[in-house]
């Protein structure tokens, strides 16, 4: 007798039934509400020996009536396209194609053709609230980046006011950060007050490459930052390593390089 709701393993309930057995799984129909047969697809009253494929009504059963999907991870990813809509620097929107690979897209190395013609990609005030952007939520996560490293510079004595920063406790501490060309591209674009999506999109600091950055006190109390190097790969020259080529493109249409 089975009296659950939900079966994760059904293993106990086979015991002593063999491979290539017949067995048939039963309830009485007193036990059911008629209401619910006829809403799974059975007829009312009930027909001896009727048997249906039940409607998707929920988790278990839209499984039971479609099946699922065997994600091959084995295989190469298929280009699937967004449509989203632009503006032009004439003020003319346009409808274009943005490709993605799956659900969860990079918000950078778009194609020239899409990325040229949104000027508000180009635009700090506006480009975070693109539909492209807005299709990932990147606004939420870039302010949750920017706002830990607003904290990080204050308590290095930098605190953040307008596009500068007001200076607390003058000094030449050294902060040393490790991470993705991504999220450089992000934090660099705070420093700036640059669109990040220009930096990633025309800028590649190689794996392993180093930037740095100088605070600048030209008038009391008031700091920006300089950038003295960005993304060298001197060490790894030094030792005759050629760079990764990740997060670049082929240099022209005809190579074998990534598109």
């Amino acid at each position: 007798m089975i009296d659950k709701v939900r079966i994760r393993n059904i293993d106990s309930y086979l015991i002593g039934i063999h491979d290539n057995d017949n067995f048939f799984v039963s309830k009485k129909a007193s036990e059911i509400n008629a209401d619910k047969l006829n809403l799974l697809g059975f007829s009312i009253p009930l027909i001896s020996g009727e048997q249906i494929l039940p409607r998707a009504l929920g988790a278990v059963s839209r499984l039971n009536a479609n099946g699922s999907f065997i994600k091959r991870r084995d295989l190469p990813m298929e280009t699937k396209y967004r449509e989203v809509c632009i503006k032009d620097w004439h003020g003319d929107y346009h409808y274009v194609d943005v490709p993605y690979k799956n659900e969860k897209q990079i918000n950078w190395d778009f194609l020239p053709s899409f990325f040229t013609k949104n000027d508000d990609l180009y635009d700090n005030n506006k480009y975070l609230d693109t539909e492209v952007m807005k299709s990932g939520n990147v606004k939420k996560y870039y302010k949750e980046v920017i706002k830990g490293f607003d904290k990080l510079l204050e308590v290095h004595g930098y605190k953040r006011k307008g596009k500068a920063y007001k200076v607390i406790n003058s000094n030449k501490d050294t902060i040393v950060l490790f991470c993705h060309f991504g999220m450089m591209s992000v934090l660099m674009s705070r420093l700036m007050n640059v669109p990040y999506t220009v930096l990633a999109q025309h800028f590649i600091c190689q794996p392993t490459g180093v930037t740095i950055f100088v605070t600048e006190e030209r008038e009391k109390g008031i700091a920006q930052f300089r950038c003295l190097q960005y993304g060298s790969v001197t060490h790894l020259e030094m030792e005759n390593i050629t760079p990764s080529f990740h997060g670049r493109f082929c240099e022209t249409f005809d190579s074998d390089e990534r598109h």
